[in-house]
């Protein structure tokens, strides 16, 4: 039995960058072109060995608990008798009382009855990729609006939790509201915006990625219909971070915290990584085997933990600082700015009173 001081989760990629999609703005698409192609001896997706390895590794440390998050491209193309695997492997190397969680992201195109009857059972945790209306989703996502929703219609039919993961980028970035109000009306209550943001080699940002004030523009607009009609009725990971930032004194979204995320990301084949954002050679830590993934995550640690503090000098001076930490550092520019900070600026003035009003409150109902 292995134990560990560390905390950390996996974010594993079992089918690599493949995708029954291609949207747009995917970040993925690709960037597993580093490795040997299944004509070289490489397997399209994770092996059964190679996911009971890491399996038994993981569960092994017996952390507070255990999650795996299994994410792609589209991790359903391995199908549904690898994630069935997954679960027995969990349970062959698990302990009596151990915690341990899953969750699925996912384009819900090949979600039907059998998987979601699945994922409710043994509780899956589930992503679904949902820009809003048809017109601004399948702007960069083709034609797959009808079969999203219908995926979420079998969610909910079978009991899944899931959760809406919007990308925000030109297609929908001046419609704030319009989004905001659209996945409402359908009952998702569950929320998280995230910005497109990729860059080209010469350091100018694609056509599709918001920029400047833009984001903030769309979560201030998002924001003044939230608060306070749906507060305690609506979760976005945001608000629920810049809350985090008042009522405990850290934000809880790894973009706005002072160090980078608590997991490492793992490859098809095993190979290790510090984040699903830098799968690149330079980035690589190891294999799965050649070191333990508690090293691992230490190393990812202390040098995500330097690369986070390289921020624009004049960001430690500024006000909203504590709350943002510099943001993600795949998003910020040359001089180490936040490509964001003038629309994240925006928002926290606006939504920084409201919330440390409403952080003050929940202390009161909960006695802290």
């Amino acid at each position: 039995m292995t134990h560990t001081d560390a905390q950390f989760q996996l974010l594993i990629k079992p089918a690599g960058s493949r995708c029954n999609l291609r949207c747009t703005y995917c970040f993925y698409a690709g960037n597993d072109r580093f490795f040997a192609s299944p004509s070289e001896g490489r397997d399209k997706t994770m092996s059964l060995e190679t996911l009971d390895r890491l399996v038994n590794e993981f569960l092994s440390y017996r952390m507070e608990q255990s999650v795996l998050c299994w994410q792609g491209g589209e991790p359903t193309l391995c199908g549904l008798d690898f994630f069935k695997a997954a679960v027995e492997a969990e349970k062959r190397h698990g302990v009596d009382g151990q915690v341990v969680g899953n969750a699925l992201q996912t384009n819900g195109l090949l979600l039907d009855a059998a998987w979601c009857k699945h994922l409710a059972e043994f509780h899956f945790l589930v992503g679904l990729s949902l820009d809003g209306p048809r017109k601004l989703h399948e702007t960069y996502r083709g034609k797959s609006f009808e079969r999203v929703m219908q995926a979420a219609r079998t969610m909910r039919e079978h009991g899944v939790e899931f959760n809406i993961l919007c990308v925000v980028s030109q297609a929908n970035a001046r419609h704030g509201a319009e989004v905001y109000e659209w996945l409402v009306g359908q009952s998702f209550n569950e929320i998280q915006f995230i910005p497109a943001r990729e860059v080209a080699a010469d350091g100018s940002a694609a056509p599709f990625s918001v920029r400047g004030e833009e984001f903030g523009d769309f979560l201030l607009a998002v924001f003044e219909r939230w608060y306070p009609r749906d507060v305690g009725a609506v979760n976005e990971r945001v608000f629920n971070s810049l809350l985090s930032h008042f009522a405990c004194g850290e934000p809880n979204l790894c973009t706005f915290r002072a160090r980078c995320g608590d997991y490492v990301a793992v490859e098809r084949g095993g190979e290790v990584f510090p984040c699903d954002f830098y799968i690149q050679p330079e980035h690589k830590l190891g294999d799965l085997g050649e070191r333990p993934l508690a090293e691992l995550y230490t190393v990812a640690r202390e040098g995500f933990s330097r690369l986070k503090g390289q921020v624009d000098p004049g960001c430690r001076e500024c006000e909203w600082f504590p709350m943002c930490n510099g943001g993600c550092p795949r998003d910020r520019e040359p001089s180490g700015r936040n490509a964001h900070c003038a629309g994240l600026k925006k928002l926290f003035a606006v939504a920084a009173p409201k919330l440390e009003g409403l952080a003050r409150q929940l202390k009161r109902v909960r006695g802290f």
